[in-house]
């Protein structure tokens, strides 16, 4: 049964900020080391960061180590909020997505998973500085495809000099220890290429979701939001990769969830909220086999 730990304890401090251009301290987000996290967030641990690393075994050395980066790709992801209520004391809370997940698919094994918690990484407001430059903001700058050099000298464009601005974005997505199942990057001859996200009807519910959240996080309290401006904000079609026909594809696909409907006879296009979130991430696998 799902849990929502969604609550924010009184007197805590909720860390929750974009995440910096080194974050990751170059390590990838190995799923096995997500999972044990996410086990630590369910049974309503808290600690240090030395203390957190004992008890769910991520490695941590005596100044660096995968702990911090795995806590803040979980931040990241969307699968974790962080409290702090008292100074180096943090308590990892799962989020309602992040209950899903660590109810139903601990290990991030799901390609719709995957998809989501990139999605949620590339963001502007509780995603990492460099995934939301590559995905969200350099589509007309590096297109579809580019080499490793244009990624790192855009990067460094943007988020200012400094040794390796990829860092392990590019493994991420190659490697099956992390989300190679989404593979938003490829790679063909020394070419990175991205991936759109892929349209289904049988993720309609999942990213009928994600967009109930996207609008409730950016535009709380308002029912209805102009297409344009829900993009201008969040950025969304840039971070799938998808175009207009794609978008009118997509929205037709999510409309048939019965959360939202689309008020095509308005320039532009409006969303108009149908059902609030409440515990709908419960139905997030039912069209999935």
């Amino acid at each position: 049964m799902l849990q929502n730990k969604d609550k924010i304890f009184e007197g805590a401090i909720l860390e929750r900020i974009m995440l910096s251009v080194s974050f990751h301290q170059t390590f990838i987000p190995e799923r096995r080391l997500i999972a044990a996290l996410l086990d630590y967030a369910f049974r309503g641990h808290q600690g240090t960061i030395k203390e957190m690393s004992d008890a769910t075994g991520i490695p941590m050395g005596k100044s660096s180590g995968k702990m911090p980066a795995i806590l803040d790709y979980c931040k990241g992801m969307g699968l974790i909020e962080v409290q702090e209520e008292l100074k180096g004391i943090k308590r990892p809370v799962l989020t309602q997505f992040g209950a899903l997940v660590q109810a139903e698919d601990r290990f991030l094994g799901e390609e719709i998973v995957q998809w989501i918690v990139h999605m949620n990484l590339c963001r502007g407001d509780i995603g990492a500085k460099t995934w939301h430059e590559i995905f969200a903001k350099s589509c007309t700058i590096l297109g579809s495809n580019f080499s490793k050099l244009q990624m790192e000298d855009y990067l460094i464009n943007v988020c200012g000099q400094g040794k390796d601005r990829i860092g392990p974005m590019i493994t991420t997505y190659l490697d099956d220890a992390a989300l190679k199942r989404a593979g938003s990057l490829f790679l063909t001859n020394e070419l990175i290429n991205r991936r759109k996200a892929p349209i289904l009807e049988a993720y309609a519910i999942p990213y009928a979701l994600h967009l109930l959240s996207l609008l409730e996080t950016n535009f709380p309290g308002q029912g209805q939001v102009t297409v344009s401006d829900f993009l201008d904000k969040t950025l969304w079609f840039n971070i799938c990769h998808w175009n207009e026909n794609d978008a009118k594809q997509v929205f037709s696909i999510i409309e048939t969830c019965g959360y939202i409907s689309i008020d095509r006879q308005m320039k532009p296009w409006i969303i108009e909220i149908r059902k609030e979130l409440e515990d709908k991430w419960s139905h997030f696998f039912d069209d999935i086999a």
